[in-house]
């Protein structure tokens, strides 16, 4: 079930934002981030509210390095791990209401709530960019469609760990 067909979205608001810089990144540094999105369903805060329901989505982005920019002795000479280079996380709170359909439960909007991660990844994505240019990061870009890539790769690779 695809709940954008059902839902959509009301309002959105950035709860938590740290971002840490933890060493000057120059113009021509190479470095690898991992991002991480977990979005965990919830009750309309209001509860009265017939059809609504809300979702935490928080992003996390850790970068380091790559292998081949590392200086001799570090983490990767003496077998551990090297400190990043740079940890963004975002808490987005976003509300949605319920615009067609058989009245869908709190249960049934928590089964299917990660196909919202279309509509929610690319509001997080825009929030994120001036952060990452001020960080000096503009090479950095995270993916578009999350769930486009976890589907199309799914299908040329192994199993991988799906997304939350």
């Amino acid at each position: 079930m695809n709940l954008l067909d059902q839902f959509v979205l009301v309002n959105t608001q950035v709860t938590r934002l740290q971002a840490e810089l933890t060493q000057v990144v120059s113009a021509n540094q190479n470095f690898q981030a991992k991002v991480e999105l977990k979005l965990t369903p919830r009750p309309a805060s209001d509860a009265k509210a017939a059809g609504q329901y809300q979702i935490e989505a928080r992003l996390e982005v850790l970068g380091h390095r790559e292998a081949s920019d590392r200086t001799e002795g570090s983490a990767k000479q003496t077998g551990t791990e090297a400190p990043p280079l740079f940890k963004v996380e975002l808490v987005l709170q976003a509300a949605y209401q319920q615009f067609r359909g058989e009245a869908v439960s709190f249960e049934i909007f928590s089964q299917h709530h990660a196909s919202l991660t279309r509509q929610l990844f690319p509001i997080i994505h825009h929030q994120l960019q001036p952060i990452f240019k001020q960080f000096g990061l503009d090479k950095l870009r995270l993916p578009h469609d999350l769930v486009q890539q976890t589907e199309s790769a799914a299908a040329d690779a192994p199993p991988q760990p799906r997304l939350h």
